[in-house]
């Protein structure tokens, strides 16, 4: 499961070389936000390697309006054959910067809300799938690729995580030429660890979001 992440993109990213940015992309760096919820506008790297804004939960092209629930996952073992997802599978792949995801663990009413950064200390691209949608106004929107955590630092807190792309998968999946399975490798993260409760109002955004709380401060 994937429902909040952060996101630090600095400069650095004008470097990458599988990252095209267009002049007329009103994206100022650092671009900063400590507690990325559904719903929110964000950076996303499209089929064409294009750096774009993006709405986190996914409208199907075919869609009348959009869904009451957003369609912010896909489960990678299905999503191929899912309505909502199939077409956006197969053409419209996308890939989703991510500095580190946050994961709850407890009863509803006292959940301990836990970071996961990337084992680099760099950026994660989570695998996604894009969709257009053209209704009173065009939206591009996406959902991210979750699979099975077992094999992950995730598995302690989730049986689920999300799908991550590296320099030689990354590419690749966007042209179509991958499959899932094949995006899976080596655990890309780090130890999960305590966060402050103040995370799990989506509105607190700040980086010490991203702080790990001592003995003192637990």
């Amino acid at each position: 499961m994937c429902g909040r992440y952060a996101l630090v993109l600095t400069g650095k990213i004008k470097e990458l070389p599988f990252v095209e940015i267009s002049d007329q992309l009103e994206l100022e760096l650092p671009w900063e936000c400590y507690n990325v919820a559904p719903t929110l506008k964000v950076p996303i790297l499209d089929s064409d390697r294009h750096l774009k804004f993006s709405t986190w939960g996914m409208i199907p092209h075919w869609s009348k309006e959009p869904p009451k629930r957003p369609l912010i996952n896909a489960r990678a073992e299905t999503a191929a054959d899912k309505p909502s997802f199939r077409v956006a599978y197969k053409n419209h792949r996308c890939a989703v910067p991510c500095s580190g995801f946050f994961e709850w663990t407890g009863p509803s009413k006292e959940r301990v809300p836990h970071f996961i950064p990337p084992v680099s200390g760099g950026l994660l691209w989570i695998a996604g799938l894009a969709s257009l949608w053209r209704g009173p106004q065009e939206i591009l929107s996406h959902a991210v690729l979750t699979r099975p955590a077992d094999d992950t630092r995730v598995a302690r807190l989730h049986d689920r995580c999300p799908l991550t792309l590296d320099e030689t998968t990354l590419q690749p999946w966007l042209q179509g030429e991958l499959d899932w399975e094949e995006l899976v490798g080596p655990d890309p993260f780090d130890e999960p660890y305590r966060v402050t409760k103040a995370v799990n109002k989506a509105d607190n955004d700040s980086p010490e979001n991203l702080q790990p709380l001592t003995e003192t401060t637990l």
